[in-house]
């Protein structure tokens, strides 16, 4: 009988660190239960269809920038009509899109989206148009890496404020039936230590932000279904993509 080896895994330094920070408050438990829910949610990571069908939005863009001529944009650097309508058939976010889709500065779902590409690398302008980087190249070559690339960028890196909050929301997009509630994660925050020199915590409207671009991340990891996009529910493949980037494998950092 083969062997069967078991990944050892830890909990990301964010995270660790918030639940240190809430030593003496109830809401120390509170996150506790909801992280090892998190540790017990989602089956393996997509493989094979399964993982092409989780990042078709991604691995669409990508394709469409591998071309010699890259993915063409308008003078003002937009994607053109035909393509943006043409991509809002992949992206699983545009699943219940009801305003204006004719040109992409009126769709902020897929331009926060692109940018995020952008953002990390896997894309980059060149003249009026898109092109893959080399780090787009090798993430198109094969879907795993993607998934990989992805799962280790997903806990904001901006600060440790912003990444904190990032692992805390992620936890609770995870762990909600449907949209988080800000003002418990901001009162989380606030109960960890995060506040301003005045003593004063961030309100959840300051925090907002944050769990927005985090939804342009998840909610664009999984099938193009309208049901499941209503309320930002999240994927069974988003399930996964968070618990990895929350329950990390290898050696602990110090």
């Amino acid at each position: 009988m083969a062997e069967v080896r078991h990944e050892r895994r830890y909990l990301h330094p964010r995270l660790s660190h918030v639940l240190s920070g809430l030593a003496g408050s109830p809401m120390q438990q509170a996150l506790a239960d909801r992280v090892a829910e998190v540790g017990a949610s989602g089956g393996l990571p997509p493989t094979s269809e399964a993982l092409r069908e989780a990042l078709a939005a991604h691995l669409w863009l990508l394709r469409r920038a591998a071309v010699p001529e890259g993915l063409p944009l308008t003078t003002a650097g937009w994607m053109k009509p035909s393509m943006l309508t043409e991509f809002m058939e992949v992206l699983p976010t545009a699943a219940d899109w009801i305003h204006s889709a004719t040109r992409e500065i009126d769709v902020h779902i897929v331009t926060d989206f692109r940018a995020t590409l952008q953002n990390y690398r896997l894309l980059r302008k060149f003249k009026n148009s898109l092109r893959l980087t080399e780090a787009g190249k090798a993430a198109l070559a094969d879907p795993a890496d993607l998934w990989t690339f992805l799962v280790e960028r997903l806990v904001p890196a901006d600060d440790d404020f912003t990444g904190s909050v990032g692992a805390v929301v992620l936890v609770h997009m995870v762990t909600s039936g449907d949209r988080v509630d800000m003002d418990t994660v901001a009162r989380t925050m606030a109960d960890a230590g995060w506040k301003d020199r005045d003593g004063v915590a961030a309100t959840a409207r300051e925090l907002w932000p944050i769990y927005n671009s985090l939804w342009t991340l998840v909610g664009n990891v999984g099938p193009r279904d309208a049901e499941s996009r209503r309320d930002r529910t999240c994927s069974g493949a988003a399930r996964s993509m968070v618990r990895d980037a929350l329950f990390l494998a290898g050696v602990p950092q110090k």
